[in-house]
């Protein structure tokens, strides 16, 4: 728990990323989707959609972004009905776009112990500041594509949050022992300055609270491994 915590304090601290399109990279029957989230991703994946007919979505190592386009972006993989599946780090708009998948999985592309969901509140990229107007639309979206698994007290916390930079983790339950009170679901909120508390949350895990849907962490081909960057 305390190495999680030490992990986790430093991906929260992460300065803003710099603005760019996210990856597509089509390897096999397998869309590989990484980086941030742009609005110009919603019309490259319909372009991506148009030629290629993939059978599985990884978004690999996406610190979020637009949450307008991940929104877009999501409701698209939901209409085509694809799967998606997790590798390293999918955190703000990357989870909306993660949670719109038919199914959803953990894989091996990063190790069990970096990879992970996060989710947060709207806000401000230049004031930092909670968009709380936004957060009914997001609320419903999370309580539908969960299937209303997700905690009505975690979602409000989740959505309305006290800091922008307050986060939601979710990591696979594999990776903590069957009779461990907590298994993967951790809440880290802004502290005064610079620092963040980070708590395992008891009696949570990823799929319980709808977060995946597939206990089983998918092995990727090989092809699609050397298509992560």
């Amino acid at each position: 728990m305390r190495h999680l915590i030490a992990s986790l304090l430093l991906l929260a601290g992460l300065a803003p990323f710099t603005a760019a399109a996210m990856e597509f990279r089509q390897a096999g029957d397998t869309l590989v989707m990484s980086g941030p989230v742009d609005e110009h991703d919603l019309v490259r994946l319909r372009n991506h959609l148009a030629v290629h007919r993939p059978t599985l979505v990884v978004l690999h190592e996406s610190p979020g972004g637009d949450l307008w386009n991940g929104y877009q972006v999501g409701n698209r993989i939901r209409e085509e009905n694809l799967p998606t599946a997790v590798s390293g780090k999918c955190e703000s708009a990357c989870a909306l776009i993660f949670l719109s998948g038919t199914e959803r999985s953990f894989t091996d592309g990063r190790p069990v112990g970096v990879t992970m969901v996060g989710l947060h509140g709207a806000h401000s990229i230049d004031t930092k500041q909670p968009l709380t107007e936004l957060s009914p639309r997001m609320a419903y979206m999370i309580r539908t594509m969960t299937d209303r698994k997700y905690p009505d007290d975690l979602l409000q916390r989740t959505v309305y949050p006290r800091n922008a930079e307050d986060m939601v983790y979710a990591f696979h339950p594999a990776r903590y022992a069957a009779t461990s009170s907590g298994r993967g679901i951790v809440e880290c909120l802004k502290q005064p300055g610079a620092a963040f508390k980070c708590t395992m949350l008891d009696g949570l895990d990823a799929l319980g609270i709808g977060v995946i849907t597939n206990p089983q962490i998918v092995a990727l081909p090989d092809e699609v491994k050397a298509a992560l960057p």
